[in-house]
This record gives structure tokens, sequence and C-alpha cells, in this order.
């Protein structure tokens, strides 16, 4: 009994220690100092880095954006650039800009051409736009305060709006704030911090589908101007220091910085270097926690990209389109029924792991994976597709496997409604595979060809689920719906889906607050 008590007691200080240490850790990687990357600068605002963490920045009084370059080369991205002071990258790759002088909102694109996307709020020039975060469907926040000048003010007061994706429709979203300033969303795009710099307060609050907001709560005694977040939730207040608070509105640290902080954001080739802008200088620190401003990117090759956090680090999604996706992971490449159609493989990153769900060409492509392969590629399929591709591994519907160091099940993966004009399934039963992939603690479920079948409704603990959506071959947006009701993904990725339209499963999923539908190019 008294062992026991001791080994019990041993464990629980160790998970209290562990705990501790852990709460009490800083956010500065262990011996890391701000350094000083670039000077003689008037004015420096709006850092932002760009899908590989290169990071541009404004100069205000110098009407320039600048870019730091992984390399450590500083280059003038724009000049004449109508005071551009906040700073954001959509998943394009394009730059958005908040253009102070210039009273307006604009998309850069990498050769330099401008489009402005707002100017005017009921047919009102804006004040002197300042900060912009832009949310998981490609709509855009962006705060229009005043400083200097007054005299010259159309709206009336200093406001907070947000463009919808579609560019069609510009709401004020926050109306009583004195000076609204920095603002950042979260990883999930549910909540939205904006600082009221005039009134020295930071605020909180919930995203609306609809992209209004409501439930507004006091965050932090303080405003700010920039602002940004790291992938633990602590939120980067930017006043005399670098102010850092918890997801519950506790200052937990402060960064000290030479020269008085204006703007700060995560960036460098794995997002974990805190970039800061500071009056005449950019500087930067090393830290132990990484930004998440690169959620959702546009790949050097042109596709789509998301990021997921998981317990053993970052898993990129490249979507790829149709049913073809590139996964990423702790080193690791794994691709999902590459074919030609959908990318030229030439100049693609080898596999480690390829994943065929079944032998139709939309979906198995020999030449490619000839292409793909290197010395230690592993490839998983079915037994059709083993008749044409010698070595691989082979799973059949129920077959539990461990490859490249990840779990893999194989799910069923057939019609039960739609079939041929002879009546036999487009998919019959026992010959496709769906997968269930689990990387670090997220299990993700790629469903191949299929319908919302009893095996598909009975899953566990799905993190991540693709789900086909195209009439006659798979599910209609009723069944995709039906299926996600039952086993309840976290975040939904309609693929497949050919001409049906995405945004169907978004009504139809609308009311079960539970599940993300995200939607990306995978016609």
């Amino acid at each position: 009994m008294k062992r026991k008590w001791y080994v019990s007691m041993v464990l629980l200080f160790v998970v209290a220690a562990t705990s501790w240490s852990a709460a009490k850790a800083s956010v500065v990687a262990v011996g890391a100092k701000v350094e000083k990357l670039a000077g003689g600068f008037r004015f420096t605002e709006g850092p932002a880095a760009d899908a590989e963490g290169n990071v541009f920045f404004s100069d205000i009084p110098n009407n320039r954006i600048h870019k730091w370059s992984l390399n450590g080369t500083l280059s003038t991205f724009r000049e004449n650039s109508g005071g551009s002071n906040g700073l954001y990258f959509d998943k394009k790759g394009n730059l958005l800009a908040c253009e102070g002088s210039g009273r307006r909102l604009v998309s850069i694109e990498p050769k330099g051409n401008v489009t402005v996307l707002a100017e005017k709020y009921k047919n009102k020039r804006f004040n002197s736009l300042n900060d912009l975060w832009i949310d998981l469907k490609g709509g855009i926040y962006f705060t229009d305060p005043s400083y200097g000048r007054r005299d010259n003010l159309e709206q009336d007061g200093e406001h907070v709006y947000y463009l919808t994706p579609d560019r069609k429709r510009l709401i004020r979203v926050i109306n009583d704030m004195v000076r609204p300033n920095g603002i950042i969303g979260t990883a999930d795009g549910k909540l939205l911090y904006v600082t009221d710099h005039g009134g020295k307060k930071t605020f909180v609050y919930t995203v609306n589908k609809d992209g209004t907001l409501s439930n507004k709560k006091f965050f932090a005694p303080e405003g700010s101007d920039g602002m940004t977040i790291d992938n633990e939730g602590n939120v980067y207040l930017t006043t005399r220091v670098v102010a850092v608070y918890n997801k519950k509105g506790e200052k937990i640290e402060t960064i000290k910085v030479p020269e008085k902080p204006a703007n700060v954001c995560f960036g460098g080739k794995d997002g974990q270097t805190l970039f800061i802008t500071a009056r005449t200088s950019l500087y930067c620190v090393r830290m132990r926690v990484k930004g998440i401003e690169r959620k959702t990117t546009e790949t050097g090759l042109g596709f789509e990209r998301d990021i997921i956090e998981t317990s053993a680090g970052e898993l990129k999604i490249t979507f790829i389109g149709h049913a073809t996706l590139m996964f990423n992971f702790k080193g690791k490449v794994c691709h999902v029924d590459p074919v030609s159609r959908e990318a030229d493989y030439t100049d693609m990153p080898k596999a480690d792991l390829i994943l065929v769900t079944h032998e139709h060409g939309d979906h198995f492509d020999t030449r490619v994976i000839k292409t793909l392969q290197k010395e230690e590629t592993q490839i998983v399929l079915t037994k059709a597709c083993a008749e044409r591709v010698a070595g691989g591994v082979v799973m059949q519907n129920g077959d539990v496997r461990t490859v490249q160091g990840l779990k893999i099940e194989a799910v069923p993966a057939y019609n039960i409604v739609h079939k041929r004009s002879n009546g036999t399934p487009y998919h019959p039963r026992g010959r496709g595979n769906g997968y269930v992939v689990t990387f670090g603690d997220k299990r993700v479920y790629l469903a191949g060809d299929t319908e919302n079948t009893p095996e598909m409704k009975r899953l566990k603990k799905i993190d991540i689920a693709f789900l086909p959506m195209n009439v006659p071959y798979t599910m209609t947006p009723e069944m995709v719906a039906d299926a996600a009701k039952a086993f309840e993904p976290k975040i939904l990725y309609p693929y497949h889906y050919g001409q049906t339209d995405p945004h169907l499963l978004v009504n139809l999923l609308k009311d079960s607050k539970g599940i993300e539908v995200r939607i990306r190019k995978m016609r």
C-alpha cells in the first residue's frame, strides 16, 4: 500500500511539474535575443509573411513597401504605395494593403498589378485604412481610424468593416470604438481580436457565419498598434513593448525592443521567427511558438494549401484537384490518387507514400506513380490496382496497417443507390477503399468514390474528412450532409465535386455548429 501511494505521488508530481513547466515556458526560444535586421527607415509598419516566409513591411512616410527575403536581403517591392500601412497575403499570393493616404484597400499581384477592392462606404471615402485580416473564406476585415488631419473626413466616425469573399458587399461591423487599429483572427476563424487604440482597450468578438460580429468581450486593459497571434492562441499587442496575452486575457510576457514597436508578424521558413517593425527599423527574435498566419496559402506550384496543427507537428495539405491531394508531415510526402490530368508531376516532390483508392482513371495513373517513386516509396492500393503495379501494400476493406510510420485503416467505398444503366453500381462493394490516416493526434478520412454507407456513418473521432460529391458517381450534397451529421468530422472538405455547387453543402450544414465546411478547388 505504501509503495502504491509513493508511486502515485511521484506520478502526480511529474504531471504537475510538466504542466507548470508548459504554463511557465517563455514564448521566446531559449537564449534568443531581439536582433536588428535593417534600419534607416522613417516609420516601419504592417509586416506580413508570404507562403515561403519572406516578410514584407511598409515604410509609411517614405511611401514604400519593402521585402526582407529568407536569404537576408532587403529589396523594395513597391514605390508610391499610397501610404500603405497594414499588409496581409491572400491564399493566391496577392499582397493586400491598407493605403492610409490613398484611403483605399488594394490587392497587389506578385508582378505588381494593383486592383482596388474598396475605397468608399455608402459613397463616402474612408478615413485612413490601417490594418486588416483575411478570414478562412476570403472575406476581409479592416480598420479605418484617422491619425493626423481630420478636416477632410467623410465618414461619421472611426469604424471596422468587412468585405465579403465575393467582394460584392461591404459591411460596417464595429461602430462603437474611439480609434480602432490592430486586428487579428484565430486559426479557426471563430474569434476576432480588435484593439481600440484610442480607447486604450482590446476586445474579442465572435465571428458569425455572415461575417458580422457578436458577443463583444473585454480582452486586455491596453490598446495596441498592430497585433498577431501564435499557434498556442497567445495574442501579441504592440505598445511600448510587445505585450503577450494568453487566451484568457492574462499578460504572460513582455518582449522589449530597442525602439517602440508598431506591428508584428510571424515569418521565416518555418514560421517560428517573430518580426517586429519598430520606428526606423525591422527587428526579429527566434521563438518557441509559431505563427498561424499561413493556414491557407497557395504553394509555389500554384495549388491551395492548408496547414493543420497536430500533436506531432504541422500537417500540410495541398489541394491539387478533383480527388488528388498531397500531404507533408514530419518530413515525409504522401500523395493521394495522383493523376496527370490534375498536375504535371515532373517537378513535384517524390513520394514516401502513395495512397490509391481504386482503379478508375481519375484516381489511378501508373505513369504518375512511376514518376513519383523513389527506392523507399511504399504504395497502398486495392487488389484491382495491384494487378497493374507491382510491389504495393494491398489493403482490403477493414484492414489496418502501419505504413511509413502512419496508421492506415481501409474503409469500404461503394455505391448503394447510383448505378449504371445495366443495374451494376458505379463502384461495387469490396472493390474500392477509403482510408483513415492518423497524423499525430489527427485522424483524416479520405473517402474515395463512395456514397453515405453504413460503414462511413459509423466512423468515430474523425478530425478531417474528404467526402466526394458529384452524381451519379458518388453523393448528392444531401447524402454528404447526412453522413457528416452521423460521424461529425471537425473539418469537412467536399472534393471530387465536378459541376456540383459545394456551397449547397454549407447551407445544409449551417446548423451543425461542430462541423466546419472548407471549400477548396477540388472540382
